[in-house]
């Protein structure tokens, strides 16, 4: 048999045809190699093909074994988890609809409905289509946070900047977050460090990469954008934007110390001059903002939210509903506002179930670490990891200030707060996940022939 017989017999067996092009090219190369051998040792290159080929062993047999390695794999405990969030969701809709005239329920699930169309969609997607549409992803992303200054489309709701479209309302940052974030991915690994642009100054000549410059404007810009509708989503975004770079240089392996103590350097001026901003008049209202967050009785205002969430938690039961009429009332912040999910959760259904909501949002947390670690493809590994530290840093920051132990911020809890936007976005970042995840084997191939062609 020869090389193209041999190879049409092995990936006849693999079903699924986005991976036999790389086993093909991997299987090809390996031949070819050992067919070389043969011919240095004197054979002629027709005998030397089919010893090389029958080396191999049987084709259908190969391609049978490569079959079941390379099936497409759904993460199904990620999947699970998913769906018990979800599962608090409906139950959070069904609790607030007893006390009020608005359909939470059968808005929810339309809006599961919805998501799980999009997100079967963006599942069988080949995300790697994203990494060339990062400036596209990235101009949306800024439209959609400068739209809330147009008069007519945008207006605030409790002081939140927000986008009135048609008959939809949403919160700009919970749908350009995650874009910039995607964007950022694409910046870092498509950088080339050879592509340089020389500055001639008086006494130097200095050198300096194009890549960096724009990843650097973006970065900044996009910050600058989303502190004007969401100062703590601007922080998270900046937190994950330096865990990228931090795993981007890990990855690259040449000057890392050197280009980490520069970046974290940078930073900690960043970090002393936003400190020292907060704490110097006429800003200091700031810092008694956060300090209120953690002690809202010495708040000279009452520090009503804050109270209000002690109250809960001091009569909270071990299962069913507080003894408290912040609970059964809809006239109260924490029954009205979505920010205030999980201390609501622990009014209506008592400390066992919000703590397993706790337990499953620390699993899902676990098991997307779990996932980027497996991914050998870069661009996929550092979504995963952009994507995940978005919905770990909300979630803790969202059940921190429930329970006063956090700051007042603005950020709901994934997939359990009220919200269509919010489902839906949250819904497609783990449709790309899962698609990651879903080629984790396939990705091996094309990474190897990536590096090869550099």
């Amino acid at each position: 048999m020869d090389i193209k017989g041999f190879l049409e017999t092995v990936c006849k067996e693999i079903k699924y045809k986005p991976a036999r092009s790389g086993i093909e090219e991997e299987l090809k190369l390996h031949i070819q190699d050992i067919k070389e051998d043969y011919i240095k040792n004197g054979m002629q290159e027709t005998e030397a093909e089919e010893k090389a080929v029958s080396q191999m062993g049987n084709a259908e047999e190969i391609g049978k074994k490569l079959n079941k390695i390379h099936k497409p794999k759904l993460d199904w405990k990620l999947l699970i988890l998913i769906a018990i969030l979800v599962g608090f969701g409906i139950a959070i809709s069904i609790l607030k609809q007893q006390t009020t005239h608005i359909s939470y329920l059968g808005n929810t699930i339309i809006y599961i409905l919805i998501s799980m169309v999009l997100g079967t969609i963006v599942y069988f997607f080949d995300y790697r289509k994203l990494k060339s549409c990062s400036n596209i992803i990235y101009l949306i992303a800024s439209i959609l946070m400068i739209m809330p200054l147009i008069p007519g489309i945008g207006f605030t709701i409790n002081g939140r900047y927000c986008i009135r479209f048609l008959s939809c309302s949403f919160f700009p940052h919970t749908i350009a977050v995650p874009l910039y974030i995607i964007s950022f991915i694409g910046y870092i690994t498509n950088y080339n460090k050879e592509n340089t642009i020389k500055i001639t100054t008086t006494k130097h000549e200095i050198a300096t990469n194009k890549g960096i410059l724009k990843i650097l404007a973006f970065s900044i810009l996009s910050l600058i954008l989303t502190i004007n509708t969401s100062i703590v989503n601007a922080m998270i975004l900046g937190v994950i934007y330096l865990i990228i770079i931090t795993a981007k240089i890990i990855k690259s392996r040449e000057k890392r110390l050197k280009k980490l103590g520069i970046i974290y350097g940078i930073i900690g001026i960043f970090a002393l001059v936003i400190i020292s901003v907060i704490i110097i008049n006429p800003y200091a209202y700031r810092l008694d903002r956060i300090t209120y967050s953690f002690k809202p009785q010495i708040d000279p205002q009452g520090g009503y939210t804050g109270m209000l969430q002690k109250e809960v938690l001091e009569n909270a039961k071990i299962i069913g509903e507080a003894e408290t009429e912040i609970i059964s009332s809809d006239e109260f912040i924490i029954s009205k506002e979505s920010n205030y999910t999980f201390i609501y959760l622990i009014g209506k259904m008592g400390i066992i179930l919000s703590g397993i909501l706790v337990l499953t949002i620390i699993l899902t947390s676990i098991k997307l670490i779990l996932n980027a670690k497996v991914i050998k493809d870069q661009y996929g590994k550092f979504l995963i990891i952009g994507l995940s530290a978005l919905y770990i840093f909300q979630s803790i920051a969202s059940v921190l200030m429930n329970i006063n132990l956090g700051i007042k911020t603005d950020i709901d809890l994934p997939f359990v707060t009220y919200g269509g936007t919010y489902l839906i976005i949250n819904t497609i970042s783990i449709a790309i996940i899962l698609s990651i995840y879903r080629r984790k084997n396939i990705n091996v191939y094309d990474e190897k022939f990536e590096e090869q062609c550099h």
